[in-house]
């Protein structure tokens, strides 16, 4: 276990950025207008000379008026091969800045897409992620978070095109930006957070699930948890509850359990790092002596205060499984503001809460409202949001992106001093439409869960397959309970959904009543279903840390597998 007070001095040593970093967003969001079109006319003078900056005159723009009558709104279809260009090379295509990595999106709808890293854009995400994340710590709990070690669940690879561009996660070049290369990066990793250079950046066929987990466990003075998305930290504390025996016995003797699957070279490097800590194990078996069924997080970790990552709305159940039974009120959650590989738009203002401040430094934001679908004169600027609105995202970014729809959907909450606080609602471009009904993530969410309320269930997850062959189309749920449910059988299961369906969106009850659809078939899932989804991506090389809930299936091999693990 690294020196406590050695992790609070380097914390401590970053607080002064941290706080200058802070306390300039405070004065960015008193003129975010102001702010915002400043950083658009910089991103259009620097990049005047691109192809693209010639192809759409951004050397004559003066004005966000100039800007909304010259270029167009894009999708990445509109610049795909102009990005395979960059990959191969190209320079001066998309952007000036300098760059040598793409982020790969998770490619939940679609192909995978290909997202420039420029220098700028690593300053923005270090900036807003790392900086003004550690003051605003600082300023809601005090310096005590410091005081201990992090346990982050953060994972990533790549891959190098034959330009010499790595294409992946970014995550995974974090040691090209450290002293001393991957030696100096697990150094560096081993004294902020529990977990070594082998979990943050593994090799193929390495469980990283038991290395996160059994590194922490190992250390008591653990203050908070950061990861991509929630239902990772559900993920990582479900392991520990079914895997406390081995995990505490590896503790004690200082060794790796043969069952854990890892590449040799990984095993004999991680046995370097490990030595038996009998009085831990003593202490973690007094506290599991009677089984994990019980929210352990405190007790394992006593110091633990907060756990941050993607969790708010659209992931709240993944938040509310957390608080049912993993960790109990007094660990506070930290839900991180709206990020994507595309870059950076919101961020965190209070505990606890779903919504962040826009913020007006980090990428020029465009809103189209989103009933106004492809009428893109209806676009609006930061200042012209409205309270209770939804409106769908539309980026310039520091990429090479210009007025780029993100497909992502925010409402409007209110503000934080001028500037509109906002929270993540579903994405655009993922609706079920069998028949005009237009069928949100956001909606499905609602009906489950009231199902779930309604009959007195746990929910665990779910996912919809939108049954375009049965004739009239209907909605198959498959919910997923964290135990198998006695008592309400599936007729009464997809009672409950159709009625709570009809709740959340009037044009589904429409349907049913003119029959052009027919009413909604409801499934359970066997427990631990969504896991092994999660698992076998991984295996097929997709990125932990970027793997969203599968929400709505979306091609035949997805159905196949999960309509196997229905509950007979």
């Amino acid at each position: 276990m690294e020196n406590n007070e050695m992790t609070y001095r380097i914390n401590k040593s970053a607080a002064e950025q941290a706080k200058a970093d802070y306390e300039a967003f405070q004065a960015e969001t008193c003129d975010p207008f102001g702010v915002n079109e400043k950083l658009l006319l910089q991103i259009l003078a620097d990049n005047k000379d691109t192809e693209y900056g010639r192809r759409y005159h951004f050397a004559d723009i003066r004005s966000y008026q100039d800007y909304r009558k010259q270029v167009p709104v894009i999708t990445y279809d509109d610049i795909a091969d102009m990005i395979d260009r960059m990959v191969e090379g190209e320079k001066d295509v998309l952007t000036v800045y300098a760059y040598n990595h793409m982020n790969e999106t998770s490619g939940t709808v679609g192909k995978a897409k290909m997202i420039p890293l420029t220098d700028k854009q690593t300053q923005v995400f270090l900036k807003y992620n790392k900086h003004y994340m550690d003051a605003f710590y600082t300023d809601k709990m005090g310096e005590e978070w410091m005081k201990g070690r992090i346990f982050c669940t953060s994972q990533g690879k790549h891959r190098t095109a034959p330009s010499g561009i790595t294409i992946g996660d970014a995550s995974s070049k974090m040691a090209e930006y450290v002293q001393g290369g991957r030696d100096g990066l697990d150094a560096l990793l081993r004294m902020l957070y529990t977990s070594p250079v082998e979990a943050t950046i593994p090799d193929l066929g390495t469980d990283t699930k038991y290395i996160h987990t059994r590194f922490a466990m190992a250390d008591s003075s653990v203050t908070g948890i950061v990861t991509g998305f929630y239902v990772m930290v559900v993920q990582y504390l479900h392991y520990i509850a079914e895997n406390y025996k081995m995990l505490i016995d590896d503790i004690e003797k200082g060794t790796i359990s043969d069952s854990v699957d890892l590449p040799p070279e990984v095993r004999a490097s991680l046995m370097k790092k490990i030595v038996p800590m009998p009085e831990r194990a003593k202490e973690l078996r007094e506290i599991f002596k009677n089984g994990s069924d019980f929210r352990f997080v405190k007790s394992v970790w006593p110091h633990m205060m907060f756990i941050f990552g993607a969790g708010g709305d659209g992931f709240s159940i993944y938040a509310d499984t957390i608080r049912r039974s993993y960790a109990d009120e007094s660990v506070r959650f930290v839900l991180s503001g709206i990020t994507a590989s595309e870059g950076l738009w919101s961020v965190p203002v209070e505990m606890d809460s779903e919504d962040g401040a826009l913020v007006p430094g980090s990428a020029f934001m465009e809103f189209l409202p989103v009933e106004a679908g492809d009428d893109f004169s209806q676009c609006v600027k930061m200042d012209q949001l409205e309270i209770g609105k939804t409106y769908e995202l539309v980026i310039t970014n520091l990429c090479g992106f210009y007025r780029y729809r993100m497909s992502d959907a925010v409402q409007v909450t209110g503000f934080y001093n001028k500037t509109p606080r906002v929270r993540f609602m579903y994405r655009v471009n993922k609706v079920i439409n069998l028949a005009a009904e237009k069928t949100t993530e956001k909606a499905l969410q609602q009906a489950v869960e009231a199902t779930a309320e309604e009959l007195g269930f746990e929910l665990s997850d779910f996912t919809v397959y939108p049954d375009a062959q049965s004739i009239p189309p209907r909605y198959a749920f498959l919910i997923q309970p964290p135990m198998p449910v006695a008592g309400i059988d599936t007729e009464r299961l997809s009672e409950a959904v159709n009625r709570h369906m009809c709740e959340a969106n009037a044009v589904y009850e429409e349907n049913l009543e003119d029959h052009s659809m027919q009413k909604a078939v409801a499934y359970w899932l066997q427990p631990e279903t969504t896991f092994l989804w999660r698992e076998l991506q991984i295996m097929k090389g997709r990125s932990a840390g970027q793997l969203k809930p599968l929400r709505i299936i979306m091609n035949e091999n997805q159905r196949k597998f999960f309509y196997i693990l229905r509950e007979e």
